[in-house]
């Protein structure tokens, strides 16, 4: 409908411009009539002719047709193309648009009314737009809504060197600028040294720049603003960190005055998928773990049974890949008997159970390669067990005993084997057989009464209880 209007328009402009030349082209052939034939002047006009202007009847009201119809398609366009009290709403909130632009921005099909109350809001908020930048965003497909009010918020919040191109191209980006405002906003409460392109770079990354700033403004106010850098802590959570956790993790350890380790050992931790608060928690209060009971044999032979409770304390960059308390208990367990194993006799440890104790928890090796150090051994029972030297001399004198029977009876066969022969070569007769029987037979006798085995050793004379009872009947 407009390219059909704008068509008239121009018809009708050009149709009045060829009427006047029309016109002026036949007054000037009058003219030359009249100067070369004035006696037949009177015959060649016509009696409708006007002498004051040398136009006929005709062709004036023709003229004056074409002008008043070209004035009211131009009052027509004018009205149609320029919102005049739109225009006068932007005068008197004291925001210039020329008419020129109306017309442009209706011909472009940008929103009239929108821009200029976004144009008039932002003018009563101090902040002066340019309208032809603000339809060049337009037609970019920028929500100027969505800017203007984050300008507006900025402004509002003494936010300095920030234009509206800025916000834009931020917005072109793909960034979210009102979130991006407010983190910043945030930081300049918190008095963090940060930028908007900083931000938006940080945005654009992936990060949540919200939680960067709650983040950093954490540690700043626990003290340790030099340690816990931005650049640490946008590391840390592009890697996938926790910052949270992370930062409460360091706080912590710091506080309890832990100083062998630093910030990347805590993001270590909290990047191996272990809560890195409850991780480090050994590390801040020490733990107590207690041994079942370890036996050991001192070199008097008795047996001892000890409990201890161990004291540990981790070691926060041996927490990872570092052993386990189960290894730790193991390795005290061995040193516990070893100890036990040492001391010359068992009186000596139910004496000062504390030394065997002491002597373990001094050993540098328990530590190595572990997660933990040990701060303390103390003894929380110990019991006494079987005399195993004892023991083991009755085992080995009965063994010799047995070895001897055994040597005896060996001996005995020899005898007779030799006997046979004897017999058989007629080196011994039936009588000196039956003597040498006899006399054996003696020698049994003897040793039964005197309570001695065959090697001469000395029995032990026991009476079962039904035999003494029986005897004292």
């Amino acid at each position: 409908m407009k390219n059909i209007l704008f068509a008239l328009f121009l018809f009708f402009l050009t149709f009045g411009f060829s009427s006047c030349a029309d016109d002026n082209d036949l007054y000037v052939q009058q003219k030359i009539q009249e100067s070369q034939a004035q006696a037949d002047f009177e015959d060649d006009v016509s009696d409708n002719t006007t002498p004051e202007s040398g136009v006929s009847f005709w062709d004036g009201f023709l003229i004056l047709v074409v002008t008043i119809g070209l004035a009211g398609l131009i009052v027509w366009f004018f009205v149609s193309m320029v919102p005049l009290k739109l225009w006068f709403n932007a005068k008197l909130s004291k925001v210039n648009v020329s008419w020129l632009l109306l017309i442009k921005m209706r011909w472009q099909n940008i929103p009239q009314a929108k821009i200029i109350n976004l144009m008039v809001t932002a003018k009563n908020a101090n902040l002066t737009l340019d309208l032809p930048v603000l339809m060049k965003y337009y037609l970019a497909k920028v929500d100027l809504e969505v800017v203007v009010t984050t300008m507006i918020r900025a402004l509002a919040a003494n936010v300095k060197a920030i234009n509206f191109e800025d916000m834009a191209k931020l917005y072109l980006k793909k960034v979210d600028v009102g979130a991006i405002m407010h983190a910043h906003i945030s930081a300049m409460n918190a008095k963090i040294s940060t930028s908007i392109p900083e931000l938006a770079e940080f945005y654009l990354a992936g990060g949540n720049v919200g939680d960067l700033v709650k983040a950093k403004n954490m540690a700043d106010n626990a003290g340790f603003e030099d340690d816990l850098t931005l650049e640490r802590l946008k590391k840390h959570y592009l890697a996938g960190g926790n910052l949270k956790k992370t930062i409460e993790a360091y706080v912590s350890a710091r506080k309890a005055g832990l100083k062998d380790f630093n910030f990347e050992d805590i993001c270590a931790i909290d990047l191996s998928e272990l809560d890195v608060v409850e991780a480090i928690k050994p590390a801040i209060n020490p733990i107590i773990v207690e041994t079942d009971g370890v036996r050991g044999v001192a070199r008097d032979g008795v047996e001892l049974t000890m409990k201890v409770k161990i004291t540990l304390r981790s070691h926060i960059r041996n927490i990872l890949g570092g052993v386990s308390t189960e290894t730790m208990l193991a390795r005290v367990n061995e040193a516990l008997a070893t100890e036990i194993g040492l001391a010359k006799n068992h009186t000596e440890i139910l004496q000062n159970p504390y030394i065997v104790a002491d002597n373990v928890e001094k050993r540098a090796e328990l530590s190595e390669n572990s997660a933990y150090e040990i701060l303390s051994v103390d003894v929380s029972d110990i019991k006494i067990g079987d005399d195993v030297g004892s023991s083991l001399k009755v085992a080995r004198a009965k063994a010799q005993v047995e070895a001897a029977k055994a040597e005896l009876i060996l001996a005995e066969e020899k005898v007779q084997k030799a006997m046979a022969s004897a017999f058989l070569d007629g080196n011994i007769s039936v009588q000196e057989y039956t003597d040498i029987k006899n006399k054996q037979a003696d020698t049994l006798m003897r040793q039964s009464l005197a309570n001695v085995d065959e090697t001469g050793h000395h029995l032990l004379k026991t009476m079962e209880p039904e035999d003494n009872n029986e005897t004292q009947e």
